[in-house]
């Protein structure tokens, strides 16, 4: 039985870059070579490059800080707080591979998420009685979307700096996929009343989808 090839550091840091959490790893990676910080200062400077769309727990960016600093990817000193009196503090810094592995990560392919999202599970199974109930789930996502939509608009115009020109793109890109569930989700809407209105036999009603 020929024996497994151990995978060499540059392989081994590719894999985890195309992982499930690989983008929040590279984002932390950017935020540390940044500027140092400790895991709550990051976490909170994460979810606001990142936005409300994504879901930054503090545990999670916790755990990626440690798994980050296995790899020798950043490293953490225990620094005094400005404040006298309180416990001193872990801060976490760049180390020499700090660079290379982010601009490995920004040239990585990854892979697009699979979609799973909960409606389409339900709409898969649903039974003629279920109509009502997953009108009113649609109905609730997208207000949900709407309201995410409306905190994530772009700017679109000309911007100061890199940063904020990279900032607006990510708001433009999530603010387009947030168009899209809406845009769905009142499509659906319409079809499922449209469908019980022919099955009850009255006329159809023309309807638009919410904007």
């Amino acid at each position: 039985m020929a024996q497994a090839r151990t995978k060499s550091p540059a392989e081994q840091q590719r894999q985890w870059m195309r992982g499930g959490s690989a983008s929040m790893r590279g984002v932390l990676l950017g935020l540390v070579l940044e500027r140092p910080g400790h895991g709550g200062d990051l976490a909170n400077r994460m979810l606001v490059r990142l936005g409300d769309t994504w879901r930054v727990d503090t545990n999670d960016a916790y755990r990626l800080l440690e798994q980050l600093e296995r790899e020798e990817l950043i490293c953490s000193r225990v620094e005094p707080r400005k404040s006298s009196g309180r416990r001193p503090m872990i801060v976490y810094h760049p180390t020499e591979k700090t660079a290379a592995a982010l601009t490995m990560w920004m040239e990585t392919l990854l892979p697009r998420e699979p979609v799973r999202f909960g409606l389409h599970a339900k709409l898969a199974v649903a039974r003629a009685e279920d109509a009502p109930r997953l009108m009113v789930a649609l109905r609730d996502y997208e207000q949900k979307c709407l309201t995410l939509a409306k905190m994530v608009t772009p700017n679109g115009g000309a911007q100061a700096s890199w940063s904020a020109l990279f900032m607006d793109c990510t708001r433009e890109a999530v603010y387009t996929q947030l168009r899209a569930e809406i845009d769905w989700a009142a499509t659906a809407r319409q079809r499922i009343a449209e469908h019980a209105r022919r099955q009850s036999g009255q006329p159809a009603q023309s309807s638009k989808p919410a904007r």
